[in-house]
């Protein structure tokens, strides 16, 4: 073994990515040696130019490459921190998941304690949330949220695939309070910041998208407004879900968390959407129905039809009259007509703003990574 890693020869990022805070035996991981994977390697500045620098993308698919499949919790838990961040990135998290998505992660072992247990966990939520990758960077990118309007077939989708997403990191509190409770590092620390930072970008999105529904409802288009209102109940019971995880930072010193203004729908709101919807509801199915009977009418006459065709044929074969004295007479048939709806869709201007969250800017929630 000793010969073969001897011989063995070693990229220069290599090199660099294991001396680096990444898999050294630190409390955490150094932002620099983040950024300087979000900047190519080796970076302009290096000394030595006769070194090809390597591509955003290369860089990320060695990354993801050289990550052993034996490591130690703690390393564990600072690749999926590492992980976490450059999917992130506003500017190159796309490309970073790209090439993630091929990672299958650790083989599976026993789990010996709490701590190792929550290596599993974050690996299952981490690739999890790559799959809505794109959702999370609209979520903490400054949006009108009237565009959520504009096609909202496809962007209700997208809420119900954000909402799996939600309810697995929230589902995890309880577990997440027993670790914490014995597991106070730093790196145990700025993973729950980070998934506090997606939480909560996720929650305000569908709170604008909810608030602004609210307004409109009553001129969308009913099938879509149903669809909706499924988003609004959803929305009514993650609300105390995501209360209760903010909290979960008073395990930690010095860790807090900006929590927002919490919305929270009137009684007499709430009230007023069940009615509607439930009239709109009994409207639909019964005109379900009338549809279906009046699309089944027309078969039934054409049938009757063609049966007194084929007797009046019949009768005919049996009687000896001249074809001049024959009138045939050409058949009716029903055709049914159904009204449209028209969309109509208001735009408002009283939309609320996500945070954008990036490296180049100074105004994330939370620092999560201690520099």
């Amino acid at each position: 073994m000793f010969l073969k890693n001897m011989f063995k020869k070693q990229s220069r990022f290599e090199k660099y990515l294991f001396e680096g805070t990444i898999y050294d035996n630190s409390e955490t991981v150094d932002l620099e040696d983040i950024k300087k994977m979000l900047q190519g390697y080796p970076s302009k500045e290096e000394e030595d130019q006769l070194v090809q620098s390597m591509t955003i993308v290369q860089v990320f698919k060695e990354f993801i490459r050289l990550i052993p499949q034996q490591l130690e919790t703690i390393k564990k838990l600072k690749v999926l921190l590492t992980i976490h961040v450059l999917m992130g990135d506003i500017k190159h998290g796309r490309l970073f998941v790209q090439q993630f998505l091929g990672w299958i992660g650790w083989q599976h072992i026993e789990q010996k304690d709490v701590l190792n247990k929550f290596s599993s966990v974050q690996t299952m939520i981490i690739q999890k949330l790559a799959l809505i990758s794109e959702i999370i960077q609209r979520s903490k990118l400054k949006s009108d949220v009237n565009v959520l309007f504009k096609d909202i077939d496809s962007n209700i989708m997208q809420f119900y695939k954000m909402i799996n997403a939600l309810n697995l990191i929230l589902g995890q509190q309880e577990f997440y309070a027993q670790v914490f409770s014995t597991h106070r590092r730093i790196i145990v620390m700025e993973i729950y910041l980070l998934l506090w930072n997606d939480v909560i970008a996720l929650y305000l999105m569908l709170e604008r998208f909810v608030r602004q529904f609210l307004d409109c409802y009553q001129q969308m288009d009913q099938q879509q407004s149903i669809q909706v209102y499924e988003l609004f109940n959803e929305y009514i019971k993650l609300t105390p879900q995501v209360k209760r995880f903010a909290q979960l930072c008073l395990f930690f010193k010095n860790c807090n968390v900006n929590e927002p203004k919490w919305y929270q729908p009137t009684k007499k709101e709430i009230e007023e959407l069940q009615i509607y919807f439930q009239n709109v509801k009994i409207y639909l199915t019964s005109r379900s129905k009338r549809l279906k009977i009046e699309k089944s009418t027309p078969q039934l006459n054409r049938s009757c039809q063609g049966t007194g065709r084929d007797l009046k044929k019949s009768q005919s074969q049996s009687q000896i009259i001249s074809k001049s004295d024959i009138k045939q007479q050409q058949d009716n048939y029903l055709s049914n007509t159904t009204m449209g709806y028209a969309k109509r869709i208001y735009q408002g201007n009283n939309a609320s703003q996500a945070i954008q969250y990036t490296f180049e800017s100074d105004c994330q929630t939370v620092d999560v990574i201690k520099q």
